[in-house]
């Protein structure tokens, strides 16, 4: 049906003249951008593309796999609800940044304990449960939800979940959404736990002489019984390296680095604290226009997983970032071809491990179709069971399969 056109619904030219949808062009295709500014709103929209039967895509890159692009923006759905600082809680549009979030509660010495890159916007990193350098040390985004609103194809707006910490009972409908890609409705507030802003921070990063050597190393720094909170191991040209930091009060980091430094071989760099946060940053921006793939594991294999993918020269140049305490393994390619992606995953799986994918290189996926076939491959739960269960959400809560998202094809 032509997007412009509506028996039951206001076309899309009442929708440009209010304000609510303009015209829009991503890596030369024409398209729609909808541009609401409330829940409300955003739940209309979904109500009329479902009249239209016109799938929308919650960002350019995923619209632009679409017949046509249609991107629901939330970018200005970014006003801060309430924010209780005595109890540690804030409740926040989700359009909102991480970088807009930890200006709005640092002033008060308080801050979210997982960090992002600063222009991710809240419902992206809940939306993929994206992992944060912390997780495994501090837990995963859906560890720091309490409540959340979310609006659904049928034009409602459905709260679940509680203001304060201990008011669940019942399954907690809230989690349902946290790493669900908007596929069961499209997140528009969150109610979130703060922490405080830890007094000081020390970072190390060290290069271990090879990846025999660095296995041992995190080891014997994650058995040390040390307050962590970020221990990644990464590859930066060529080289690995291991990033350390200790974050909390003054005295026990300070004890703490004492120990850590005698662990450490050589003369590692302390990086000061400016450096840090960049650092932490870098190390967690997607490449654009990459392969990436992420693999998560008990944490007793992800050793073996990353020395046999390593040892495999026939894959081609693939740089990888490890969280150990997590069990989690990224790896960004140029470009890999199906029979590399294969054999990763058959690896994943010999190590007890599930491994998808998080973005799909051009170069992989010459189309719309050929990407949608490589996330149905890979990203979806193996078991049928659970992935009926999948779809049955899918087909309750969308019936007219119309928010798309193709890292969880559940069509």
């Amino acid at each position: 049906m032509d997007i412009a056109t509506s028996s039951t619904s206001p076309g899309l030219s009442e929708l440009q003249h209010k304000g609510l949808a303009c015209t829009w062009e991503f890596e030369a295709r024409s398209g729609y951008k909808l541009s609401p500014q409330t829940p409300s709103q955003v739940a209309k929209l979904l109500q009329w593309a479902q009249s239209q039967n016109q799938p929308v895509a919650l960002c350019p890159a995923d619209a632009a796999l679409l017949p046509v692009p249609v991107w629901l923006d939330l970018s200005t759905l970014n006003r801060v609800r309430q924010h209780s600082v005595a109890d540690f809680i804030i409740q926040v549009e989700c359009g909102m940044t991480y970088r807009e979030l930890l200006a709005t509660v640092a002033p008060h010495r308080q801050t979210w304990p997982l960090s992002y890159p600063p222009a991710l916007t809240i419902g992206q990193i809940l939306a993929e449960e994206r992992p944060a350098l912390q997780t495994g040390l501090r837990g995963y985004p859906r560890d720091y939800v309490l409540k959340a609103e979310v609006a659904t194809p049928d034009g409602q707006v459905t709260i679940s979940g509680a203001d304060v910490v201990k008011n669940v009972t019942g399954y907690d409908l809230a989690k349902l959404h946290i790493g669900g890609y908007h596929q069961f409705g499209v997140l528009t507030s969150v109610t979130l736990k703060l922490a405080a802003l830890p007094e000081t921070r020390q970072q190390w990063c060290v290069s271990p002489d090879s990846l025999n050597h660095a296995f041992p190393l995190v080891e014997q720094v994650l058995a040390s019984g040390l307050t962590l909170s970020v221990c990644e191991l990464f590859q930066e040209q060529g080289q690995w390296r291991l990033l350390l930091e200790l974050a909390g009060d003054e005295a026990i980091v300070k004890a703490q680095a004492a120990i850590l430094s005698g662990q450490l071989p050589g003369s590692p760099t302390v990086l000061d604290t400016r450096s840090g946060e960049a650092f932490l940053f870098e190390l967690q921006q997607f490449p654009a226009q990459q392969t990436i793939l992420e693999a998560a594991f008990p944490l007793s294999q992800w050793q073996g997983f990353v020395g046999q993918v390593s040892k495999q020269s026939s894959l081609g140049s693939i740089r990888m970032q490890v969280r150990p305490a997590a069990g989690l393994v990224s790896l960004f390619a140029d470009q890999l071809p199906s029979a590399a992606l294969r054999y990763i995953k058959d690896q994943a799986e010999a190590h007890q491990g599930f491994l998808q994918i998080k973005q799909i290189a051009p170069g992989d996926a010459a189309n719309a179709l050929e990407a949608s076939k490589l996330y149905a491959a890979f990203n979806l739960p193996q078991n049928p069971a659970v992935r009926d269960l999948l779809r049955r959400l899918k087909n309750s809560y969308d019936p007219g399969n119309i928010l798309f998202a193709p890292q969880l094809p559940l069509t």
